[in-house]
């Protein structure tokens, strides 16, 4: 089949090729400005008591606000941005529609965490101890309206999203997330745990004004709208229905993992979401941030029923991602005790910590392609106005999570705990993958299984040196530890990637060190269209 690219197409791709970077940088300070918040909680907390308050009262507060993303995202987003073709008043009545509604939902959230934050507590984290839970709850209680703000935030920022105006809708987090940290930093040594309640409380309510001043629909909160007018908003219900419940237990399954911590002796649930939130700042620079603008490419894409641009994207990015997780998935686990150490191992933050932490971290790390292409798979289907299918097999897979992790919490404590989940998420992205080749009439050819072995030479090559590079001897020096034991084993691993990639001749390499030199070259060899 012959395959080429015409000028309208190259534009379009260079356009992508430029925002997924510009979202990767905001990404990379908006994780570096998160992560700063998690150092200074380490610095000052540790994997104590106070570490696992902050740990298990910021997980109950996110699962309602990514409850709220995860229904809005995929249901919310294909919808306004066909809105979007019609007259003005579709997608105003609409916006306004979806963010009354998840102020609703919210605003009781809210109000539970505030008036009954200690039978929340008690239900979600049973195995803390008495002062524990009188701490958590008294947070939970400060964090009822940052609850309410940064859900609204999420209806927001799919919003701009589908506006494809991605960077006004990721710079404010950048900015949220510096506020925090800057406030942390100042009011910690003067409130405690509980000046994170009051510091994300004040930023969450700029962040979501910010974003309401970029949406045009906005300054029509006020205008109702014609009753007959709600068909855009019924399509959004129907979309979101089967996704209630596989984004209700993907929730529950996090909870439960957090339950089933709390039962460890202390500083478990710490290591945990240590290094939980490690990974997540990995994938949300990386993945997370090209997901973010193919997911609305496939949505358009779909929309005008270009399904062979739509199966190129989808196999594009999916290589894409196993290419760079891969190698980035050794480097990860080799390299778990120093990173560790060189990121958090300073005040209260001790040895022990740094050990227990790198434990839970190798276990994610291993399962990083998986956590990648997840988001991957999953979107293609939305895009593809299917919210059925990943949330089916998402149920199944959250209740092999579940069962999983209570069957290795005995034997293997919180490795358990963390094997349970990559173990679950792999079973769902082969189900999914097998699901989509053949939705999609043929996305993964014998090309693939070539693909894949090279792969795993790369994998062996970049593994082998590490391995040799990598200090014997652990330093208390932080400048030692990051130059002999992070960066030299870096940058050899990075030239065997970069030697075997030309050697057996990676098409996603060529394309990327085309782009360094000739971006409209990268973006042709990343997004060829079929003609």
């Amino acid at each position: 089949m012959k395959q080429d690219i015409g000028a309208g197409g190259l534009e379009e791709g260079s356009r992508l090729a430029k925002i997924v970077f510009s979202l990767s940088t905001i990404a990379i300070f908006t994780k570096i400005f998160g992560f700063a918040e998690k150092l200074v909680i380490a610095g000052f907390f540790g994997t104590k008591a106070k570490a696992d308050v902050y740990f298990g009262a910021t997980t109950i507060m996110l699962s309602i606000v990514w409850f709220v993303r995860e229904l809005m995202y995929p249901s919310l987003l294909p919808v306004f941005a066909d809105a979007l073709s019609k007259p003005p008043s579709a997608p105003r009545s609409l916006f306004r529609k979806a963010f009354v509604s998840a102020a609703v939902f919210l605003g009781i959230c809210s109000l539970v965490l505030g008036l009954l934050p200690g039978v929340v507590t008690t239900v979600l984290l049973p195995g803390f101890s008495n002062e524990k839970r009188l701490v958590t709850a008294n947070l939970l209680r400060m964090l009822a309206p940052a609850t309410l703000m940064l859900g609204l935030g999420m209806v927001t920022y799919t919003t701009l999203n589908a506006r494809r105006k991605f960077l006004k809708a990721a710079f404010p987090e950048a900015l949220l997330k510096l506020f925090v940290t800057v406030g942390l930093i100042a009011l910690l040594p003067v409130l405690g745990i509980y000046s994170f309640g009051l510091v994300l409380g004040v930023g969450s309510l700029a962040y979501l004004i910010a974003h309401l001043y970029f949406i045009p629909e906005s300054r029509f909160m006020l205008v109702r709208g014609d009753p007959d007018d709600g068909g855009p908003f019924k399509r959004v219900l129907l979309l979101m229905g089967p996704l209630v419940v596989g984004v209700v237990f993907s929730h529950i399954s996090g909870l439960i993992d957090n339950l089933l911590a709390s039962k460890l002796p202390g500083g478990h649930l710490s290591y945990l979401n240590y290094a939980k939130k490690l990974i997540d700042a990995i994938l949300l620079i990386g993945p997370v941030a090209l997901v973010t603008v193919v997911y609305s490419q496939l949505s358009h894409l779909a929309s005008a029923n270009e399904r062979q641009k739509l199966r190129n994207l989808v196999i594009k990015t999916f290589r894409l991602l196993m290419y760079l997780t891969v190698p980035i998935a050794c480097m990860l686990v080799v390299l778990r005790q120093p990173i560790i150490r060189c990121l958090f191992q300073r005040g209260q933050f001790d040895v022990d910590s740094t050990l227990g932490t790198s434990g839970a971290f190798m276990v994610y790390a291993l399962g990083l392609s998986t956590l990648s292409l997840e988001t991957l798979l999953v979107h293609s289907f939305f895009s593809l106005s299917d919210t059925k299918t990943p949330v089916k097999f998402g149920v199944l897979c959250v209740f092999l999570d579940i069962g999983l992790a209570i069957a290795l919490l005995k034997p293997l404590g919180y490795y358990g705990i963390a094997g349970a989940l990559v173990l679950s998420k792999t079973v769902k992205i082969v189900i999914l993958s097998a699901i989509l080749h053949k939705r999609l009439e043929g996305l993964f050819d014998r090309s693939i299984m070539a693909f894949g072995a090279k792969l795993i030479v790369i994998g062996c090559a970049v593994w082998s040196v590490l391995k040799l590079l990598v200090a014997v001897e652990n330093s208390d020096s932080f400048l030692q530890t990051a130059v002999f034991d992070v960066i030299l084993p870096g940058i050899g691993a990075l030239a065997a990637f970069v030697l075997c990639s030309y050697a057996l001749r990676i098409e996603e390499f060529k394309a990327m060190v085309s782009l360094v030199r000739y971006r409209k070259a990268a973006v042709k060899a990343l997004y060829e269209e079929t003609k």
